[in-house]
């Protein structure tokens, strides 16, 4: 028989064997449902969906502040095999729009937080609609009178991810790479989705937020509390949750962590329930690991990119790897350091990282990451950095040249070099060398890094925001001309 990775077809059969366990939670509005309430909604808005032409390869764009709609409408368009592309709100409405003409969507569902984008969306083809629409939809609607489609190769969502050049790039997940993500995940280091209560506190439009344990233990009869605050991050409402709901697992980038142990050390808490807390999106530093300990907490360390369907590398607590070592791989992913000269690099020779297996959008085909790092004498991977300058800002990914040409299109700018400079809390910090324009020079005290992000605030994303500013009268250039990053680094850290 063909395996079927249909999420709807799992769901359905949670609800059939554990119909009153709580299902969803919105930690925000305090709303929740039950497993049949859950899969009720489901088969209601696949009604919806069918009764408006939406079927098999229809793009529908989810825009807001993580929720149980964005697996709810992943869910109900997987019924119909169509396929789901989870946006962030965060980003300009320009580039949101792009990207949505780019991989052809046709539906596009905001949150209130993100009506300000529905103009865009709309002159760049999609029908828009609101998530209280999704709300009084699958409230007067009958559940759908046929089965969920089998799914196995067929398209199920598109991620967006960086590319070096600064373009968002669109990632394929096809049903089957989503459920080797998540296997990879579950037996990676051991949990039952049954009695599994996960936060999800990255972003739903991040594979991290998207796929792995979530959607796992959403349609397999688990507890899914989304942690979908509005505006900036809420630690204080994050560790509330925790308790509240007894949140057993959660993936957050060291950032978030570093802000959710501020805030406990401030106004105090019990993160106790939160028994596998997974860290990635960038390194886990030796002392971010200690001060988890220290606060009773056993991290996790995961690698991984949308590509993997977040799934590359692992590191648990009983594991023995070395503090920043990224682990070992995941069960189901076969992993190389490759040397320049494609030959599996020795004992602290730096190479670049290749994936491949059932869970990476490559399959059998070797995945070239663009992720460098060196492996020990005892097999362990350490990271190094990320080719094409990728600057990694709080598990958030931020290209130099977006940055650059955004900055040369200010009046005051007449050519920039963006790189990314080390920083305790953030991983990384975006940092520019600016040369002024004729016009900049008389504005150039007034130049500073607040004063250019502000100029930016429509181009740019949050996490793209320049943070350290220096002014130079030329680019310094390597041998060959091009402008030298490493040169800057050493300008703006001196």
């Amino acid at each position: 028989m063909i395996p079927d990775y249909s999420p709807a077809r799992a769901l359905l059969a949670s609800a059939r064997r554990h119909p009153d366990r709580r299902s969803l939670v919105d930690a925000v509005t305090g709303e929740e449902w039950s497993v049949r309430e859950a899969a009720d909604a489901v088969a209601r808005l696949a009604t919806v969906f069918a009764d408006n032409g939406v079927g098999e390869g229809t793009r529908i764009a989810v825009i807001g502040a993580n929720s149980p709609w964005h697996y709810i409408v992943h869910v109900a368009a997987s019924w119909l095999r169509a396929v789901t592309v989870p946006l962030s709100p965060r980003m300009p409405s320009s580039a949101l729009a792009s990207m949505c003409e780019q991989v052809g969507v046709s539906w596009a569902f905001l949150d209130e937080v993100s009506r300000a984008h529905a103009s865009a969306l709309s002159d760049a083809g999609a029908q828009v609609a609101s998530f209280a629409d999704l709300s009084a939809w699958v409230d007067r609607a009958t559940p759908i009178g046929h089965a969920p489609a089998r799914c196995g190769t067929e398209l199920a969502a598109i991620l967006f991810t960086s590319g070096s050049t600064g373009t968002p790039r669109p990632v394929e997940l096809t049903h089957e790479v989503m459920w080797w993500g998540s296997t990879n995940f579950r037996e990676g280091f051991d949990y039952a989705p049954t009695s599994s209560v996960v936060g999800v506190c990255a972003p739903a439009s991040h594979i991290g937020g998207f796929n792995g344990t979530s959607m796992d233990v959403w349609t397999h009869g688990g507890t899914l509390v989304t942690l979908g605050f509005p505006g900036s991050f809420d630690a204080r409402g994050v560790i509330d949750a925790i308790e509240r709901y007894g949140i057993t697992m959660m993936f957050a980038v060291p950032a978030i962590v570093r802000a959710i142990l501020d805030e406990l050390e401030r106004g105090g808490g019990d993160l106790s329930t939160w028994v596998r807390p997974l860290i990635g999106g960038d390194a886990m530093t030796a002392d971010l690991a200690e001060a988890m300990r220290a606060a009773g907490l056993s991290p996790i360390h995961v690698w991984g990119m949308t590509e993997t369907s977040g799934a590359g590398t692992v590191a648990t607590p009983d594991s023995g790897a070395p503090a920043g070592s990224l682990g070992v791989p995941f069960p189901y992913v076969d992993l190389r350091v490759m040397a320049a000269d494609e030959r599996e690099a020795g004992v602290g020779e730096l190479g670049e990282i290749w994936v491949r297996g059932p869970g990476v959008v490559s399959g059998a085909e070797w995945l070239h990451t663009g992720d460098l790092a060196t492996k020990d004498k005892d097999g362990w991977l350490h990271m190094v950095g990320r080719a094409h300058r990728m600057i990694n800002t709080a598990g958030e990914l931020v290209a130099p040249p977006t940055v650059e040409r955004a900055l040369r299109s200010l009046d005051v700018v007449s050519d920039a070099l963006v790189v990314g400079l080390p920083d305790e809390r953030w991983g990384q910090i975006v940092a520019a060398l600016i040369v002024p324009s004729p016009e900049g020079r008389a504005q150039a005290s007034s130049m500073n890094a607040e004063a250019l992000s502000e100029a930016l605030s429509d181009a740019l994303a949050p996490w793209e925001k320049v943070r350290r500013v220096l002014i130079v009268d030329t680019l310094p250039t390597t041998t060959t001309g091009k402008p030298d990053p490493v040169v800057a680094a050493h300008l703006l850290n001196a």
